[in-house]
């Protein structure tokens, strides 16, 4: 794999028996911290790859990246005297001896302003702390056959798929759907010689997503990565050819929106903490010091789901089931806001 800095490529496919590990995917699983506490590191190169898409090493400044798996995102700590940002990112190349690892960033207008930073302020020699690394999308080894689909920027997870698949032999097949002018940027990504069969379609009106599907032999895990609607298709489609839930596995990863200001108040001790219109609870509570787990930063793992005593949750998640949204007794600090103005928490 190209982009990355400080020795080969260290990708192998996840222990455990059985994926998912994804809460709000299909197929659900726990899952797994390759490391926690926080990892000082610089940007080591930037390559511009599309005009909304770039390519960032980091180096490790004070200590080694742990090994990590194919599928395994990191948590970015960066920005400046006035914002702070963490902001979770696919890994798609990670040096083995862990002075390095690479992601790919794509500017979101949309969102909150962290990927806008680093397109428009990082520069070489820049922090850009790794806050932790976890692996909520990893290979499920067991299969004989692995079918990606891929839209967009949902493409990074699978970079480092591939590299697995090609190391260990295994049976793989990517179909990545994007926007015809970044169709290059995309080609560029995947380096020549692949065993596996892969396929780059501009719009998704080129690929026939279900003949494709119902030509899968028995015993292919279908892993899919993009965008909301996106994935909905996929799963949808996979059902309707016959494929088992226990077989569909979904990164969802949903970058935390703003809103409207409101107030939280802490049952246990009654402190009432502001939460600004472009932050997110999780990032007013860990800014005025309080210690709420986490792992994904995107409504995926519900490590940071919190009781809730008063106050309508606006639910943002992937973890919820629709009777616990209903009951609006638990929120995921990650993303979820408030309806109203103000949200007691048990904390």
């Amino acid at each position: 794999m190209r982009g990355g800095a400080g020795g080969a490529s260290s990708f192998f496919p996840s222990s455990c028996g059985l994926s998912g590990g994804l809460a709000g995917a299909v197929c659900r699983g726990t899952g797994r911290r390759h490391m926690s506490g926080n990892i000082a590191a610089r940007v080591a190169a930037i390559d511009v790859l599309a005009p909304t898409l770039r390519r960032f090493v980091l180096a490790a400044s004070d200590r080694p990246f742990p090994p990590v798996s194919a599928g395994s995102h990191a948590v970015l700590a960066f920005g400046d005297e006035t914002r702070r940002w963490k902001n979770p990112y696919s890994i798609v190349n990670a040096a083995e001896d862990g002075s390095s690892l690479t992601v790919i960033i794509r500017r979101e207008e949309s969102a909150r302003g962290g990927s806008a930073f680093l397109h428009d302020r990082a520069m070489v020699g820049m922090r850009v702390d790794v806050a932790s690394i976890g692996n909520l999308f990893p290979i499920v080894r067991t299969a004989r056959r692995h079918l990606m689909v891929s839209g967009g920027i949902g493409i990074t997870p699978f970079l480092a798929y591939i590299e697995a698949f090609e190391r260990i032999g295994a049976d793989y097949m990517l179909l990545h759907v994007c926007r015809p002018d970044e169709r290059a940027a995309f080609a560029n990504l995947l380096p020549d010689g692949l065993k596996g069969d892969v396929r780059i379609h501009a719009g998704r009106r080129a690929l026939d997503l279900p003949a494709l599907l119902a030509a899968q032999p028995v015993g292919t895990r279908l892993y899919a990565c993009g965008p909301d609607g996106f994935m909905d298709h996929v799963a949808t489609c996979a059902r309707q050819v016959g494929f088992p839930d226990m077989k569909i596995h979904l990164e969802r990863f949903s970058a935390a929106a703003g809103g409207a200001a409101f107030t939280v108040t802490l049952a246990r001790d009654g402190r009432r903490i502001a939460v600004g219109a472009d932050q997110t609870l999780l990032e007013a509570l860990e800014a005025a010091g309080v210690d709420v787990p986490s792992l994904c930063r995107g409504g995926a793992c519900g490590m940071c789901r919190v009781r809730v005593l008063d106050g309508r949750p606006d639910h943002r998640d992937h973890v919820l089931t629709k009777a616990e949204r209903m009951a609006g007794t638990e929120i995921l600090t990650c993303v979820s806001r408030t309806m109203g103005a103000t949200l007691t928490l048990d904390l």
